[in-house]
């Protein structure tokens, strides 16, 4: 047996309205299935990957996480959508408001930029440099 690529992820959230915006409106992804608000999730294709997000009532979310991993609570970190040109979808973004979790990062492999979703969670910006 031989795994293939990732399907899709979850993302639960507690506010689904303000989540579905961002992913929407300020990524600009479409909807995977159709958006019905009362079922209380959203499907939302982003290339070769599904993102669900799942409204739930269960405690609090944490604040937003750190672009630096020192002291960082272990499990999902992040998720990054890849880009073209970093300094075009940064200008981007930046016109519509985004929270940015840092400055661009620059090494051999990779150069990025993250930011925030409306709960919290870290989405990157990413321009590859592996020969893939």
């Amino acid at each position: 047996m031989k795994l293939k690529r990732i399907d899709n992820i979850d993302v639960l959230c507690l506010d689904l309205e303000p989540m579905v915006a961002f992913y929407r409106d300020v990524l600009g992804l479409e909807f995977r299935l159709p958006y019905d608000r009362s079922e209380g999730w959203a499907g939302f294709s982003a290339g070769n990957l599904d993102i669900y997000l799942i409204e739930s009532s269960d405690g609090t979310h944490p604040g937003p996480r750190s672009a630096a991993n020192e002291g960082a609570p272990a499990g999902f970190d992040s998720f990054a959508f890849e880009v073209d040109e970093l300094d075009a979808a940064i200008a981007h973004f930046d016109a519509l408001g985004v929270s940015w979790a840092g400055e661009v990062v620059e090494s051999e492999w990779y150069a990025y930029r993250g930011m925030h979703d409306p709960e919290g969670n870290l989405v990157y910006l990413t321009v590859p440099k592996l020969n893939r």
